[in-house]
């Protein structure tokens, strides 16, 4: 009956040779499975063009909600304006200028990469890019839309006029995106 004492052989080490270690192809095999397997998490864990979309239309609701309840709170009227790719929000001085706010939540934001704005309307009319929308000082201001793409996705930031700002994505183009 065979026992095991240290300094016998097991039939791995043998007296007189030193241990093995892993070949340079069992070493680049794993290595290359470690790769593929990451490579699946990370494709999985980036954010598609609709989630970054509805992220960053999900904050410029939020901003414009703000900023139109700090207009009626401090009777300041305030104003958002975009181009394309970023947008600022304005604030009227006491000479009853319009100032960018340049700090502050309501400071201006660049937009992510491949994120635009495509269009913009006030009272369904079309406006250019860099005019203001005005978030009155009073209870009412006019309904606005912005829409926003990334890719083939499209979403839509509408305020009410009364203060809510909603976000829509548009169904129909992300549906034609994904077939």
């Amino acid at each position: 009956m065979r026992t095991s004492i240290p300094g016998s052989s097991n039939g791995f080490f043998r007296p007189g040779r030193q241990a093995r270690g892993f070949t340079l192809i069992e070493l680049l095999v794993v290595l290359a499975i470690m790769g593929i397997a990451l490579g699946m998490v990370a494709v999985k864990l980036m954010p598609d063009d609709s989630s970054r979309l509805r992220q960053a239309g999900e904050q410029l609701a939020l901003l414009l909600e703000n900023a139109g309840l700090e207009a009626r709170s401090s009777g300041t009227p305030m104003a958002w304006a975009g181009k394309r790719n970023e947008y600022l929000f304005f604030r009227r001085n006491e000479q009853g200028l319009w100032e960018t706010v340049d700090s502050g939540p309501f400071r201006g934001r660049a937009l992510e990469e491949g994120l635009t704005i495509a269009a913009v309307e006030l009272d369904g009319k079309p406006v250019d890019f860099g005019s203001r929308l005005p978030l009155s000082a009073n209870s009412f201001a006019s309904p606005f839309s912005i829409k926003l793409s990334a890719g083939a996705s499209v979403l839509y930031v509408n305020g009410n006029g009364v203060g809510a700002v909603s976000v829509t994505l548009d169904k129909d183009a992300n549906a034609q995106a994904t077939d």
